[in-house]
């Protein structure tokens, strides 16, 4: 992350690197919908399915901006269901970096949604490990682009 976050993404992921602990990555579980609340809005969860080349991503929970700048809610369908073929690539690059990585990674992005009202967005994608160690789900903020 080359650039400065904004603070929301700031305290998140101060959040989220409270809770890495001997190596090991927090799970869903450790973030209650209570703790959540200064951005819940905007926080998307993402469940990552497989392994190897058969990496799957399903949305489990949209936020109510997310819905927002997206125009559509894509709760329970998979990334690359609701992502046009042309830009699967580089809209999930950013969350196989994530899992390889182990660690946040932001991006800017436009939209791929007809229906979104906001195009360029921010995001926060943090991994996230049920058993501390095997990438099952990612935190997601997402924020639109200031301007």
């Amino acid at each position: 992350m080359s650039q400065p976050l904004r603070a929301e993404f700031e305290a998140i992921q101060g959040r989220w690197k409270e809770l890495c602990q001997n190596g090991h990555l927090p799970a869903r579980s450790d973030f209650p919908v209570e703790s959540l609340t200064p951005w819940i809005g905007h926080i998307q969860i993402v469940e990552r399915i497989g392994d190897g080349d058969s990496v799957r991503h399903r949305v489990r929970l949209v936020g109510t901006r997310i819905v927002y700048y997206e125009g559509r809610d894509n709760t329970g369908k998979f990334l690359d269901d609701v992502i046009p073929m042309d830009q699967r690539d580089e809209l999930l690059e950013p969350y196989r970096r994530c899992a390889d990585s182990r660690a946040p990674v932001y991006t800017a992005f436009y939209s791929c949604s007809e229906a979104a009202i906001s195009s360029q967005l921010e995001r926060l994608i943090l991994p996230l490990a049920a058993d501390g160690k095997t990438i099952d789900q990612f935190i997601v903020a997402i924020y639109r682009t200031a301007t």
